[in-house]
């Protein structure tokens, strides 16, 4: 069994009000009765309760983060990276959790960590979950680029659909008129973003939709023989790993990008900009969205939830350059 506050107590010979105070150096404790908890608490490899200490003083240096799928995607990956960076300039500490399969999975979860964090920022949330089952808990919640429909949350959304128009724009620009969107079902707020900007063209463009299973690089790959039979002269993919998956099938079958078919993706990963030729790609707001998570996590007094829609970055480079 583990060692409680009381077990310190009784082998340091102090009361355990003095005991407490020497293990948070915050008190009037004599050097050497602090020395003598110190002592005894190492002797029997005591570990402090966090949960009991953050419920009676209403506070937590812990934020929980849970993931989805996307974690294993570079984009993903960074974005956690900078999230955990961020808590740790704040004098806070991330505790990573992967989105369980269930709701009765994600409520044993929460129930484990209540107490513990004060925070939880949802990296992914499934459309078919009801968020009020949230409200049972005493965590405050921020969904990122995940959007239940409830007010009551913060939420913190990146505009996709607005990133994808502009890519597609870039290659009507550069005269493209059969344009073809890479897409798969998975992909959030992509396929609008392509229709409106094939709307607004003002030019005769024909536009085409190439169905995918995933968003992975064998996706990318497989999609290059329905282009060919298109003959698009210009395609936008929903990931840039799919592009770069197709950037094979370019170099095996004769195809030359951009002369050929002028190529844009979305993510902003870093393979993209090493690529031959550089890929175009629409960045997601990364830095932003951290930044104002933390101004949530760090603001004084209680503020309403609200939603902020942050816009994405397009980054021309030499795949949708006609050369």
């Amino acid at each position: 069994m583990a060692a409680t506050l009381k077990d310190v107590a009784e082998k340091a010979g102090v009361s355990i009000r003095t005991t407490g105070r020497a293990l948070r150096g915050d008190g009037p404790v004599r050097r050497e009765v602090a020395e003598r908890v110190l002592a005894a608490a190492h002797a029997l490899n005591y570990v402090p309760n966090a949960a009991a200490r953050n419920l009676k003083q209403r506070s937590s240096r812990i934020v929980g983060l849970i993931t989805g799928q996307t974690f294993g995607s570079e984009v993903g990956q960074r974005r956690v990276r900078l999230l955990e960076e961020a808590m740790r300039a704040e004098g806070r500490y991330t505790l990573l959790g992967a989105l369980p399969s269930s709701c009765g999975d994600l409520d044993a979860l929460l129930r484990e960590w209540s107490g513990l964090v004060e925070f939880i920022l949802f990296l992914a949330w499934p459309p078919t979950w009801d968020p009020a089952m949230l409200k049972n808990y005493p965590m405050r919640f921020i969904f990122i680029d995940c959007a239940p429909d409830a007010e009551e949350f913060d939420r913190l959304l990146t505009d996709r659909a607005s990133g994808v128009e502009a890519a597609v724009d870039a290659l009507i620009r550069q005269g493209a008129r059969r344009i073809a969107h890479v897409a798969a079902g998975s992909a959030v707020g992509r396929a609008s973003g392509f229709e409106q900007a094939v709307r607004r063209a003002g030019l005769p463009v024909e536009s085409f939709t190439v169905r995918c299973r995933a968003l992975e690089l064998q996706d990318g790959y497989r999609a290059g023989d329905e282009l060919v039979k298109l003959k698009a002269d210009a395609a936008f993919f929903d990931t840039d790993r799919m592009a770069l998956g197709f950037y094979r099938y370019a170099h095996e079958h004769g195809l030359r990008i951009p002369r050929d078919i002028l190529v844009a993706g979305f993510d902003n990963d870093s393979a993209g900009s090493f690529a031959i030729p550089a890929l175009t790609t629409v960045a997601h707001p990364d830095h932003e969205t951290v930044k104002a998570a933390v101004d949530i996590l760090t603001c004084s007094e209680p503020q309403r939830p609200e939603s902020m829609i942050l816009p994405t970055r397009l980054l021309e480079r030499e795949s949708s350059r006609n050369q």
